[in-house]
């Protein structure tokens, strides 16, 4: 009853404590964007200041890109005049997180202890700095209008008291309309008709020559803004907390396309921007918006890399090089970013950075390994456990019921009680056991891959950066680090010391793997494409031999031990077992066949098959028999012979697949300010002839003449008007007829 009512207490605690439930799920995963957004909530509506502050100081170490949670920050502070402290606050936001709020905010703070009317003209003069610096940080953003409208509001309050400082007032407003009306942003087609009522209110001589001038850039921005929501809508611009790997729905990467489909408008400069400096801030405003949206897709800091260093690598590498440090905050497992940043780190001669960078990526990964295998260890032994508590009983009943054979069943007794033994651990497993136990086993020998393939990299980069010695102590310290180390390592550091020209040094390491990996059939055949590459025939024969015996020996193991044993996890995983070696071993005699039969004589090549025919018999020998005469990218006797339907091995599957994107995401890479002239690729025309007639009766020529011109309400006699629909109409009708040959 006491230990009921302790549960219950705790349960009940638990419950009513959300904020410390909270607080230790971001303990054990820092990056859980969804619990840290609860707590935020939870602790700003307790209200507690110093907690406050703690939790955002905590959240926005991590996540310092997300502008909204900057603005929560700021405005708790603000709400409590804490200006002091917001004066430390926006310096840290406003440099590294493009957000438009964020930048609303710092100038109503900026109005707020600036007062223009006791100020005077030093207040409205650092007001104005307020809104240039705003406007310069995110007034190209789609949703900037009411940062514009904010200024333009702030400079018509201003009551000017001479004629000439009307004038300047007149001039100011002029200029910011000019500006902003050449940016497409949401409201841009109420701030138009804001613009031209004004300048009918100043002065109506005057109005349509302004109107008229800004009229052209207007529509191009119109036009843009039109056609950018056809290709971005369902665009999310708050933080999607999840990657690609996570993606179930398919959100992150409908969400990626629309991202990127937003950068291709962006670069093709529909905009008609005629500095490629503009052209390149807007492309990198987006992708910075992009990551801050997608945080966990390592895509999208990747390309925004390549994007900055394809335009000055030199001016952009450290800004590279810290950007991607934040990126692996936020995404401690990726092999695409922790590559990167290691090469960036090469790039700028920091080699030390560069191989802490991929030990760091080493260590994430034998952490995770870690945790699989207590896991693998603790089912054992658990089943163990429970083995010795029933065995003793076990073991009673079966001497009893023996004891009652003949004396002549001793020996076959003594036999079954051996292979029972062997086995009590293991046959007790159900079948929901036994394939959640493989299926960490299989994680396990994943994570070994993939541990063995960041040492090799590291091992590379090491030869590469600082030469061989360097790469040897890393092949070392792989070996002493990680007991569960892969083959490829040994594979990859011999062929490194063989083409340094130290090839005894090469046969020494296969010689050393072989102790390890000796029945490890993907090894062997490694090691046997070496020594053919070598040309040591000799050494060819011995090792075939010495393969062929060794991969037998552990068939004839394997299939012993699944004949005497019922329990399912053992099935499984011999039954695996057999097929890989049974594989692999057909892939060696096949190797040394081909070998045999360009280099050798027929004799030996007809011994060969006939081994491989006693060892398979249930193959057909036809196919072994082809297999000596296709080439790398041709198979006749299958083709031409057989009719069979055959694809070469070495042709990149690249080749078959729909290129459409990836030619759109190289275009995006490789942008330079000096393929503007070029000829773009519309990524539209490039859609289904299906959609043609999507709209309809109208045909595509009219429809796209449609969006780009402007409504019916600009058109009508002046000066009311931006065009004058009867000079229009005469123009149209006065135009020459095309040649039918053009």
């Amino acid at each position: 009853m006491p230990t009921s009512m302790s549960t219950s207490h705790n349960r009940k605690r638990l419950a009513l404590d959300l904020i410390g439930q909270l607080e230790e799920e971001v303990e054990i995963n820092p990056l859980d964007n969804v619990s840290w957004t609860k707590l935020i909530k939870q602790v700003l509506a307790k209200d507690k200041e110093e907690q406050v502050r703690l939790v955002f100081e905590k959240y926005l170490s991590i996540f310092k890109f997300d502008g909204a949670q900057w603005y929560n920050y700021i405005n708790y502070e603000l709400n409590r005049g804490e200006f002091q402290k917001v004066q430390q606050l926006f310096p840290r936001c406003l440099t590294t997180t493009p957000n438009v709020e964020l930048c609303r905010l710092y100038v109503s703070y900026v109005r707020r202890v600036n007062d223009v009317i006791t100020g005077g003209e030093k207040a409205r003069g650092i007001v104005i700095q307020a809104f240039e610096f705003a406007v310069a940080r995110v007034g190209i953003d789609i949703n900037s209008s009411d940062l514009w409208l904010d200024y333009i509001e702030f400079l018509k309050f201003w009551t000017p008291a001479a004629s000439w400082e009307q004038q300047q007032k007149v001039d100011l407003i002029r200029k910011v309309y000019k500006r902003c009306l050449s940016i497409p942003t949401e409201k841009i087609e109420t701030m138009w008709s804001t613009y031209t009522k004004w300048e009918n209110d100043i002065n109506t001589a005057t109005a349509s020559k302004f109107i008229a001038e800004k009229s052209t850039s207007f529509m191009e921005a119109r036009s843009w803004n039109t056609e950018w929501h056809n290709i971005t809508q369902l665009l999310k611009r708050e933080i999607i907390p999840f990657g690609i790997t996570n993606d179930k729905d398919s959100m992150v990467s409908n969400q990626m396309k629309l991202w990127f489909n937003w950068i291709e408008l962006e670069k093709e400069n529909k905009l008609n921007l005629k500095e490629a400096a503009s052209v390149r801030q807007r492309i990198e405003y987006v992708y910075k918006q992009s990551i801050s949206a997608l945080p966990f897709v390592p895509e999208i800091w990747f390309r925004f890399n390549k994007f900055l260093l394809s335009n000055n690598e030199e001016a952009n590498l450290s800004n590279c090089i810290e950007q991607t440090e934040e990126a692996l905050k936020l995404n401690d497992h990726s092999f695409l970013l922790s590559f990167q940043l290691s090469e960036l780190y090469e790039k700028d001669n920091s080699f030390n950075q560069a191989s802490t960078t991929l030990n760091n990526l080493i260590d994430v990964y034998i952490k995770d390994d870690n945790l699989v295998v207590e896991k693998i260890e603790k089912i054992l032994e658990e089943k163990k456990i429970n083995q010795v508590s029933n065995g003793d009983n076990e073991d009673m009943q079966e001497s009893t019921f023996n004891g009652e054979k003949d004396n002549d069943d001793d020996d076959d007794e003594e036999e079954s009680v051996k292979n029972s033994q062997a086995q009590k651990i293991l046959n007790r497993f159900t079948e929901e056991e036994s394939d959640h136990l493989i299926e960490l086993q299989e994680k396990h020998e994943e994570l070994s891959k993939l541990i063995t393939l960041i040492y090799t990299k590291l091992m590379i980069m090491s030869k590469r950066a600082e030469g061989m010695k360097e790469s040897r102590t890393v092949f070392k310290q792989a070996r002493k680090n990680y007991k569960s180390l892969g083959y490829q390592l040994f594979t990859e550091h011999a062929l490194m010391e063989y083409y340094a020209d130290r090839q005894k040094n090469a046969d020494n390491i296969f010689k050393l793997a072989m102790k390890n990996y000796s029945t490890n059939g993907e090894f062997l055949l490694s090691y046997l494409n070496y020594l053919v590459l070598t040309n040591a025939v000799e050494s060819i024969k011995v090792f075939f031999e010495s393969a062929v015996t060794n991969l037998l020996k552990e068939i004839t193991q394997e299939k012993e031990s699944l004949n005497n044993t019922l329990d399912l996890y053992q099935t499984k995983s011999k039954t695996k077992n057999i097929e890989q070696n049974q594989y692999y071993m057909k892939k060696i005699i096949k190797k040394y066949v081909r070998f045999a039969s360009n280099y050798l004589d027929i004799d030996t090549v007809k011994s060969l098959e006939n081994r491989y025919e006693q060892f398979f018999p249930d193959d057909d020998p036809l196919e072994l028999f082809a297999d000596r005469y296709k080439s790398d990218s041709f198979d006749v006797i299958s083709k031409y012979d057989l009719g069979k339907q055959v694809t070469s091995e070495n042709v990149d599957p690249d080749l078959n697949r729909d290129s459409k994107r990836r030619k759109i995401e190289s275009s995006l890479d490789n942008y330079t300010p000096e393929a503007e002239s070029l000829p773009v690729h519309d990524e539209i025309s490039q859609k289904p002839a299906v959609e043609v007639n999507q709209h309809g009766f109208v045909g595509n020529t009219v429809y796209n003449l449609l969006q780009i011109l402007p409504n019916a309400g600009y058109f009508g006699p002046p000066p009311e008007h931006v065009f004058n629909t009867g000079k229009l109409v005469e123009l149209f009708s006065n135009l020459p007829d095309i040649p039918d040959n053009l």
